[in-house]
């Protein structure tokens, strides 16, 4: 007769098995929050800013959610050689920042602020910081832990004074003042729509060593804000002072093109061809061609016409007439140059035809 096995005995031997599975034991699967993407870090004046764009959840679940985002640092003393230490943040990391609420929207760039970072010995001058965002969603379950690029602090640095900005033809010219107590200085430009925060980006690509700017790439009629900074070197990561006072202008064109030149007039038949070059202006809409007659004063013919080129189909024949061309820009309302100089044709009477037998 068959012994019958306890079910005990049973557990135990397919436990002792794995019941069947191979392979080293697996940790569980992360619940939390997807990794935060593009963190970066600056100084700037005496803080450290670190931005970072919301990860989305890992599910659709409202408790998944990210809720809380936090800033851990780690602090290197100057003259000592960073380690490449991936576990600095569990070791020596602290949290020196939070944020939550609606600024943690998926997908939008949040930002977090380290003013502690001057009470480092020094002001924080000559450290090296590294820092790292996690996200956790509502039930606290974190993110993985995202660095950014190693910072080395710089004393803060002074604001550059009167900033003015001016509408031109061209676009909008900046232009500022340096620090007082620097020297030889370099600036980074920042630009925001009316009711928009500054970018992280510079206008300009490379630090500039004048205190003049001109941003071309603007739209007429729109209102812009600028802040210039003055920068310890090229960046990313980014070292510079406190924004400047910002300026806000609106890219109204208020300047007419130059008038047309090498106007020339010639008789076709019983009309009249008006010839000119065209504008070397880039926001020229068109041209105003004006008429005299030897019995009045100037007035409009024909525009704006795109073309350089125009046909006076009915001018009196027999006659000393005038002509001549304006340029008209793009803007609302269009800005008119000076007239071009004038040419005259005498429009001669259209040669009978002999009639023969």
């Amino acid at each position: 007769m068959a012994r019958r096995v306890p079910a005990a005995l049973l557990l135990l031997a397919c436990a002792a098995a794995a019941c069947g599975k191979k392979g080293p034991a697996r940790p569980p699967a992360p619940r939390g929050p997807l990794p935060p993407g593009g963190v970066e870090a600056r100084q700037i004046g005496d803080r450290v800013l670190v931005r970072f764009t919301v990860p989305q959840p890992r599910g659709e679940r409202p408790s998944q959610r990210p809720a809380r985002a936090e800033l851990i640092r780690v602090d290197n003393p100057p003259g000592l050689a960073v380690p490449a230490d991936p576990e600095a943040f569990r070791l020596r990391g602290k949290v020196v920042a939070l944020e939550q609420g609606e600024a943690l929207e998926p997908g939008s760039r949040a930002q977090l602020e380290d003013p502690t970072v001057a009470q480092l010995p020094g002001g924080g001058a000559g450290w090296t910081v590294r820092y790292a965002v996690r996200v956790r969603d509502v039930r606290g379950r974190p993110s993985p832990l995202v660095a950014a690029a190693d910072l080395e602090l710089v004393a803060p640095l002074a604001a550059p004074d009167r900033l003015a900005a001016t509408a031109t033809a061209e676009g909008i010219r900046l232009s500022w003042r340096p620090p007082s107590e620097a020297g030889k200085s370099q600036y980074n430009v920042y630009r925001a729509s009316a009711g928009e925060s500054f970018g992280e980006r510079p206008l300009n690509v490379e630090p500039l060593a004048s205190t003049e700017f001109l941003d071309q790439a603007v739209t007429l009629g729109s209102t812009y804000r600028y802040a210039v900074r003055t920068v310890q070197g090229a960046g990313p990561p980014f070292r510079e002072s406190d924004s400047s006072s910002v300026v806000t202008v609106v890219a109204a064109d208020r300047f007419p093109p130059a008038p047309p030149t090498g106007l020339v007039a010639a008789q076709e038949g019983a009309a009249v061809r008006v010839f000119w070059n065209p504008s070397p202006e880039r926001d020229v809409a068109g041209y105003n061609v004006y008429r005299r007659l030897p019995d009045g004063g100037w007035a409009r013919l024909a525009g704006p016409v795109r073309e350089t080129t125009y046909l006076d189909r009915d001018p009196p024949a027999g006659s000393l007439i005038a002509y001549r061309v304006t340029a008209v820009d793009a803007a609302s309302p269009p800005n008119e140059s000076e007239p071009s100089a004038p040419t005259e044709v005498v429009v001669a009477r259209e040669p009978t035809r002999e009639v023969r037998p």
